[in-house]
C-alpha cells in the first residue's frame, strides 16, 4: 500500500488523529483531520462523477481556505492532477494556462467569476464548481459535497505518478508547468520535518498561498505529516497576520523575505504578544543577514534559511536551529541529496568557490509539463541544474549568491546583487531592496538599486551610494538609486525584477 500519497497522509492522519484540529480559521471555527478527510473524499466522488479520470486535470483558483486543501486531497483520491492556478492571474494568463494543461474541470470562488467569464475554454469543462456562491451553469461547491457519498481511496495508485501541477511564478516571463509526484512531495515534506525539528502541537499559518509549492509544502503537507494545525489566512495581510500570531499562539512560520520585513516592522507588531513564535523559516529569495539577525535578536525566534525550487518538491536544504543563525548558510542538504557546485567547464568547483548548484535526489519533479526539451535540459543524468549560483563550503552547507540570470556583468566583473542588497539592508531607512542590471553599450551593465523606505522615512539616495563605496569594491557599488513606494512582487512575495527592469531604459547614462 504507498504510503507516500497526499491522500493516503489524510487518510492515515483522519484514522488516528481524526478529531484532532487540522485547519483553523478567522471567525473561531476549525476543522478537524477527520473532517476535512471526509469532505475531500465527497469532493472525489463529485469529480470522479462529472467524468474526470486519473491523469486528467483540474483546477484550483482561489484564495488561501478549507477549499484549496480539501480540493488536493479530492484530486489525490481520485487520481486526477490538481493545477495551483495564481489567484492573480489575468483573464488572458488563465486562458494560456487552459490551453497548455486542456484541464477537465475547476474549482474557484465568486471573485474570479468576472474574470473567467472572458475565458471561453471554462464553457467547455466537464465540472465547475463555485465555493462560496451561486450561479448559473455552475454548481455550488457545498451543496454538491455535501450530497455525494464519500469515494474511498484507491490503494493500487502509484505514489510516483502526478500528483499536482505547480505553474512557475512568472519571475522571469512566461510561466511553466512543473508537474510534481505524489512520492516527491511527501518524501520531501518528511525529510524537512526531520531537519527543522517539528514538534507534536506546533501551529503554522499560511502567510504563503497555497498554490505555491512553498506554502503548499510548509503549511499543508508539513503540518499533515506532524498532525498539527494551521491557520488559514486568505492572503498575505501583516497586520492580520501578527494579529493572529497572537490569537491563534502560531509557533512556526514560513515565508519570504519581503513578508517578514514587512510583519515584524515595528508598526505592525506593537502591542502584540508574539511570544509564542518560536521558529520561521526564511525562504523563497536572497535573505538579507540583517533580517535574519533582527528576527533572532530582537524577538528572540529562531531563525533559519532554506533553500529550494519547485522543481525539487520543493525544499533542497534547510539551516538547522543549531547552525550559526548570522551566517547567510542556507544549511546542508536534505537527508538523500547530493548537491555540486559546476563551473562553466562542467567541473566540479572547489569548497567555497561559486558555480551553478546541481542536486540529485529522488524528489524531482516529473518534467515541466508539454516541455521535453527543457525537462532534459533541466534533469541531465540525474542532476537538477537549478540555474542558482552558490558555493559549497567545507561542512556541505550551502551559500547562495543569486539566479544566474541575475547576475550582473559590470566593467568585466560578476557582481552578484545580493551582496549589494545585504549592505543597502544594513541601513536603517531601507525597508526593501532589489538591485538589478541594465544593458550599458560601454560597462555591460550599470547597476541600478531600487529601494522602499521605511514608513515616515526618506533614504538620501547620494547616502546610500556613498555607505556602499565604504562596504563594497568600486565596481559593485550601484550608479543609481531609485525610491519606490512598493515592490512589485509574485503572489508568492518573490521579487519581480524584471519588471523593475523594464521600468528603466535599456542603456543607463552618467
Amino acid at each position: 500500500m504507498p504510503q507516500n500519497r497526499i491522500d493516503r497522509i489524510l487518510q492515515a492522519a483522519a484514522e488516528d488523529s481524526r478529531d484532532a484540529p487540522f485547519l483553523l480559521f478567522q471567525d473561531g471555527t476549525s476543522a478537524s483531520y477527520g473532517e476535512v478527510f471526509d469532505r475531500a473524499s465527497r469532493l472525489a466522488s463529485v469529480i470522479s462523477q462529472a467524468g474526470i479520470s486519473p491523469g486528467d486535470r483540474v483546477l484550483s483558483l482561489m484564495e488561501n481556505s478549507r477549499e484549496a486543501i480539501e480540493f488536493f486531497v479530492g484530486c489525490s483520491i481520485t487520481g486526477a492532477v490538481g493545477v495551483a492556478v495564481n489567484f492573480h492571474s489575468t483573464a488572458p494568463e488563465i486562458a494560456a494556462l487552459m490551453d497548455d494543461c486542456k484541464p477537465s474541470g475547476i474549482v474557484t470562488g465568486a471573485a474570479y467569476l468576472e474574470r473567467l467569464a472572458d475565458v471561453p475554454a471554462i464553457a467547455d469543462l466537464k465540472l465547475r464548481l463555485l465555493a462560496d456562491a451561486e450561479a448559473p451553469d455552475w454548481l455550488n461547491y457545498h451543496q454538491a459535497v455535501a450530497a455525494a457519498d464519500p469515494l474511498p481511496v484507491n490503494q493500487d495508485f502509484d505514489e510516483f505518478g502526478p500528483a499536482m501541477m505547480v505553474y512557475s511564478s512568472g519571475t522571469t516571463g512566461q510561466p511553466k508547468g512543473i508537474l510534481l509526484s505524489h512520492h516527491g512531495i511527501v518524501q520531501n515534506g518528511r525529510a524537512v520535518t526531520e531537519a527543522l525539528r517539528y514538534r507534536p502541537g506546533d501551529r503554522s499559518m499560511t502567510l504563503l498561498p497555497l498554490f505555491s509549492s512553498f506554502g503548499f509544502a510548509f503549511d499543508f503537507i508539513h503540518v499533515a505529516v506532524m498532525r498539527n494545525s494551521t491557520v488559514i489566512l486568505k492572503k498575505f495581510d501583516e497586520a492580520m497576520a501578527a494579529e493572529s500570531i497572537e490569537r491563534f499562539g502560531v509557533t512556526f512560520l514560513a515565508g519570504v523575505p519581503t513578508m517578514f520585513a514587512r510583519l515584524f516592522s515595528e508598526e505592525v507588531v506593537a502591542g502584540h504578544d508574539i511570544s509564542s513564535l518560536r521558529l520561521i523559516d526564511v525562504g523563497g529569495g536572497p535573505v538579507s543577514v540583517r533580517l535574519k539577525q533582527m528576527l533572532a535578536q530582537q524577538f528572540g525566534i529562531n531563525v533559519v534559511e532554506s533553500y529550494g525550487l519547485t522543481e525539487i518538491s520543493p525544499v533542497a536544504s534547510v539551516q538547522r536551529a543549531s547552525d550559526d543563525l548570522a551566517s547567510d548558510s542556507c544549511g546542508q542538504p536534505l537527508s538523500g541529496f547530493e548537491v555540486r557546485a559546476v563551473g562553466p567547464d562542467g567541473k566540479d568547483m572547489p569548497v567555497n568557490e561559486p558555480g551553478e548548484l546541481y542536486f540529485r535526489s529522488d524528489t524531482f519533479m516529473l518534467g515541466y509539463w508539454n516541455q521535453p526539451e527543457l525537462t532534459a535540459k533541466t534533469i541531465v543524468d540525474g542532476w537538477l541544474h537549478t540555474g542558482d549560483v552558490g558555493v559549497v563550503d567545507e561542512t556541505g552547507a550551502i551559500r547562495i549568491f543569486d539566479r544566474t540570470k541575475d547576475m550582473i556583468v559590470a566593467n568585466g566583473f560578476n557582481v552578484f546583487p545580493k551582496e549589494i542588497e545585504n549592505v543597502i539592508h544594513e541601513i536603517d531607512d531601507v525597508r526593501e531592496c532589489a538591485v538589478v542590471g541594465i544593458p550599458d553599450d560601454i560597462r555591460g551593465e550599470v547597476i541600478n538599486a531600487f529601494v522602499v523606505p521605511k514608513p515616515g522615512m526618506t533614504p538620501d539616495p547620494d547616502a546610500i551610494i556613498a555607505y556602499c563605496h565604504e562596504k563594497l569594491s568600486r565596481y559593485k557599488v550601484p550608479r543609481v538609486i531609485h525610491l519606490i513606494d512598493e515592490m512589485p512582487l509574485t503572489a508568492s512575495g518573490k521579487i519581480r525584477r524584471h519588471v523593475l527592469r523594464d521600468t528603466l531604459p535599456n542603456t543607463a547614462k552618467d
